[in-house]
């Protein structure tokens, strides 16, 4: 009598076929989960650069009551438009000419109010990264007070 006797490696092979399974599911979890933190790094890092150039540019703009020739002075590669600013930053967030750019800032100023608005942009999507609205204190001196007739 030979009895036919079921094989053992079947079950064997169904087992580490979903072993496999369940390793390629949750590698593809990690994956995604590891994408998802190196992207909001980089978003995070852009921010921050973004931030730092704008809060640069805000602070030159408001050491002087000419805040744009200023600008132009700490930055030679802007360009001046009617009452904007256009300055252009590399891949490292340093000043560059419009040609070789990754990035714009946009300073658009009111020089009655001392007011400025600074945006940052990036150039391969043109989407904003950062804005920043600044204002400066501008007091009056006596001379101005009095209509001239100060004594």
């Amino acid at each position: 009598m030979n009895k036919y006797r079921h094989p053992k490696s079947s079950l064997f092979l169904m087992e580490i076929m979903l072993n496999i399974l369940f390793f390629a599911v949750l590698v593809t979890i990690c994956l995604q989960l590891f994408f998802k933190a190196h992207n909001l790094s980089e978003n995070t890092s852009a921010l921050h650069r973004a931030i730092t150039a704008c809060t640069s540019i805000a602070e030159v703009y408001q050491s002087n009551p000419d805040g744009e020739e200023v600008v132009l002075t700490v930055y030679p590669d802007a360009i001046a438009l009617n009452k904007t600013l256009l300055i252009y930053f590399d891949a490292e967030y340093k000043p560059c000419n419009a040609a070789a750019s990754s990035y714009r800032a946009v300073l658009e100023h009111d020089d009655t109010l001392h007011t400025a608005i600074i945006s940052f942009y990036s150039q391969e999507d043109d989407e904003a990264i950062y804005s920043l609205s600044v204002s400066s204190y501008s007091p009056q001196t006596l001379y101005e007070l009095t209509g001239g007739n100060a004594q």
